[in-house]
């Protein structure tokens, strides 16, 4: 499989990205077709870092799904980080939502909101977002990472 080809979002997301996540399906796939695994129509990533936990913290965890559409592009469906929340007994918890597909994010302070109405705040946090992902990428902070089907 060569690099994929993603569709447009109105969120800014870097070529960067989607080569990363081009790249790790690529690896993935290399791996799977030969077991006789047909390639599925979506995908889930999972970043970790296998060290984060609730009392010592850490790079905390990322989920992103993308599914192929009828014209062979990908859309990214959505980005969620997750954290632990809670003194006495912490739950894993999403504290930050890109849900593209739907058009709205989260955060675990203002809770969901549209992109429409708030396109701006947007851009802006999932830039920031972003950068630190691919700034802990190339650090090698994640020290397992999963493709799903």
């Amino acid at each position: 499989m060569s690099i994929i080809s993603f569709t447009p979002t109105l969120l800014p997301i870097s070529d960067k990205l989607k080569s990363l996540l081009s790249q790790t399906l690529c690896d993935y796939l290399t791996q799977a077709l030969p077991l006789n695994q047909q390639p599925a129509e979506r995908y889930t990533f999972n970043f970790r870092d296998t060290s984060y936990d609730a009392e010592n913290g850490g790079f905390r965890p990322i989920e992103i799904a993308i599914y192929q559409q009828s014209s062979s592009k990908w859309s990214i469906e959505y980005i969620t980080e997750l954290s632990y929340f809670r003194n006495y007994y912490p739950e894993l918890e999403r504290s930050m939502d890109f849900d593209i597909s739907n058009n709205c994010w989260f955060t675990s302070h203002s809770g969901w909101l549209s992109f429409k109405d708030h396109q701006q705040d947007a851009k802006e946090l999932y830039q920031l977002w972003e950068s630190n992902f691919l700034a802990y990428i190339d650090i090698e902070a994640y020290d397992k990472i999963e493709v799903n089907n």
